[in-house]
């Protein structure tokens, strides 16, 4: 006998049955990590919080610290400025615009009880001519009791609870905006450290995913910013032409709910439409028409120019990412399942779809999407945008000759 036959038959089969129920302990050891790390994350959940919450303020600061690191300022003096001018223009617009929206807040919550009278009103008055036989749900003074109960702290309890909610959120959005400003002061440690943990001849691709990643959050935010200012002073404008009152009251709530896809933007045309719907119910159908049209440039104009550069998400996708986190974090966990999932998207298309399109050739790939209508409605913005600015071009030109 060899010394080749004997190596053969001490080495084992990689397709004998010890190596089929070595994959099979294999397998069910990750499904106990799996379910080990998904139990301590929701035992340590507000801790998970402050990380995800920390890991998305560092990235959206990051980016004009590094444009000012770039310009040859030091990383402190950048992230100093950075810091000085938010607070200088969140003061200021507190200043300009603070006022207004306090007064129409509380003319909105001192009108709120009539308000939902004059709904119930209406809905009742709309079941009697109709001849339909269906229950109203909306019992104006439980609600509005409930409500003045809870901001009055009518009972100890309830303040207790809503003390020590608020002293709960105040000591945790503290820890997550100091370890922000540590994390933006030096990236550089945090960094290398996790890249240390891979092999060398792996790090680099380590460091080039871990930049994709922080361009496709930086581009959603940009994204998301420029689309609820746009949002915003779309419907503050048409709601004030309208003449619904709080315009806009109204037109901040939907630009701040338009942060949340897909189900902020339907909330958003709840409250000008009973209001409107209590004056006039033509009225509450142009709310109807100017959500639509709103929406209609959303789609095809403002998302795929502010959104063309970021990472294309399933709708489906979205939807199950915010129940997912919603579920797990509450209402902070909504506003964060969009970058995650943003992030996450591109970790799997450079980590495993990558390696799967090398492993071999599809006999039958997906045929490329055509044109569709987001598509061509952002080709004729970007046309449209071109003209308007060569005609303004023009203009000026010929106002310099005379």
């Amino acid at each position: 006998m060899t010394q080749s036959d004997r190596e053969s038959e001490a080495s084992p089969d990689p397709k004998g049955p010890d190596s089929a129920e070595r994959r099979v302990y294999i397998g069910i050891g990750l499904v106990f990590a799996i379910l080990l790390l998904g139990y301590l994350i929701y035992q340590i959940s507000a801790v998970v919080l402050v990380a995800l919450l920390t890991l998305l303020f560092s990235i959206i600061l990051s980016g004009p610290v590094d444009y000012l690191e770039r310009r040859g300022w030091s990383r402190g003096l950048g992230t100093f400025s950075v810091l000085a001018g938010l607070l200088l223009f969140f003061t200021g617009v507190g200043f300009l615009v603070a006022p207004t929206i306090g007064n129409q807040a509380e003319q909105f919550a001192s009108s709120l009880p009539a308000l939902l009278q004059n709904v119930q009103d209406y809905l009742q008055e709309l079941q009697q001519r109709s001849g339909f036989d269906f229950q109203i749900p909306l019992e104006t003074d439980s609600i509005v009791e409930a409500t003045q109960n809870f901001l009055s702290g009518g009972t100890l309890s309830t303040v207790a609870t809503f003390g020590a909610g608020v002293v709960n959120v105040i000591t945790l959005g503290a820890v997550a905006l100091i370890t922000t400003i540590y994390a933006v002061l030096r990236p550089r440690p945090l960094v290398e450290g996790f890249v240390a943990c891979f092999p060398a001849g792996k790090r680099q691709r380590v460091r080039d995913i871990l930049g994709a990643m922080y361009g496709a959050v930086q581009r959603w935010f940009v994204g998301q910013l420029a689309s609820m200012v746009i949002i915003g002073t779309l419907w503050t404008i048409a709601l004030f032409i309208l003449g619904i009152p709080f315009a806009l009251l109204l037109g901040i709530l939907a630009a701040l709910l338009s942060f949340v896809p897909y189900l902020g933007a339907a909330l958003s045309l709840v409250p000008p439409f009973l209001i409107a719907l209590v004056n006039d119910p033509i009225l509450a159908l142009w709310v109807v028409v100017v959500y639509l049209a709103i929406q209609t440039v959303e789609s095809y104009a403002i998302q795929p120019i502010v959104m063309s550069r970021a990472v294309d998400l399933h709708p489906a996708v979205v939807v199950f990412a915010v129940l997912i986190m919603g579920t797990l974090f509450g209402l902070v966990g909504v506003l964060l399942a969009v970058p995650l999932t943003a992030a996450l998207i591109v970790l799997v298309e450079m980590v495993w779809v990558d390696r799967m399109d090398e492993a071999g050739t599809d006999p039958n790939p997906p045929k490329p999407r055509e044109k569709s209508g987001r598509r061509k409605g952002e080709h004729l913005t970007r046309k449209v945008l071109r003209r308007v600015s060569g005609g303004l071009r023009r203009a000026l030109e010929s106002l310099r000759r005379s």
